[in-house]
């Protein structure tokens, strides 16, 4: 209904306001993670929003890129997780790092974060974990970026490592130092140095 919205913020933190003119501010609910990167008040930001709409009340979700908004639709697809709750995992792990633990089928990381148990964890997998879609990119929090991440995903295939554990691993990798993405080589071995202190 909404795809996005632009205005200047008024007030920060996951309950953010933003003045979309008009002597309009909308309520805005976020990640803590996207919260964080939120412009400070009195900037301009762009927000992809999510508007859910019961009998009691409609509330809209902000996200600082689509990646972040599929990726916490997609969660609400499996029975039991709603918007709070995916809401929430989003607040302690970004799009991109859940994608590759649904795809790895890393079910302890899933049930980790807030409001998931073992039982959650496993369905996620079950249900997500073989039609996941590529998510778009959008932005800084939009995950690894596209450009040397195809072929990086290659090295590591070629070397025999499931696609799920070797974007997380490139995840893990870009997480520790950001620039290493820029060089592909070098991001293939800061991954699997990454996966060798897991196995180690």
């Amino acid at each position: 209904m909404i795809a996005f919205l632009e205005g200047i913020v008024v007030t920060g933190g996951t309950d953010a306001v933003v003045s979309v003119g008009g002597g309009i501010g909308l309520d805005v609910h976020l990640s803590s993670a996207a919260a964080a990167e939120l412009p400070a008040p009195g900037e301009p930001v762009r927000l992809w929003t999510h508007l859910a709409v019961r009998e009691d009340a409609w509330t809209l979700y902000g996200f600082l890129d689509p990646g972040e908004r599929e990726m916490f639709r997609l969660l609400q697809t499996v029975s039991g997780i709603g918007p709070k709750v995916a809401l929430g995992m989003l607040s302690k792990a970004g799009a991109a790092e859940i994608a590759a633990c649904l795809r790895g089928g890393d079910e302890a990381a899933l049930a980790r974060l807030p409001g998931i148990g073992k039982k959650s964890a496993a369905r996620l997998v079950v249900e997500l974990g073989n039609r996941l879609p590529e998510l778009p990119q959008g932005g800084p929090a939009g995950g690894a970026p596209a450009r040397g991440a195809s072929a990086a995903l290659a090295v590591l295939g070629a070397m025999g490592l499931p696609p799920g554990q070797a974007e997380q691993a490139l995840q893990r990798a870009r997480q520790a130092d950001p620039a290493v993405s820029e060089d592909t080589e070098a991001w293939v071995r800061a991954a699997l140095r990454q996966l060798h202190r897991a196995g180690g």
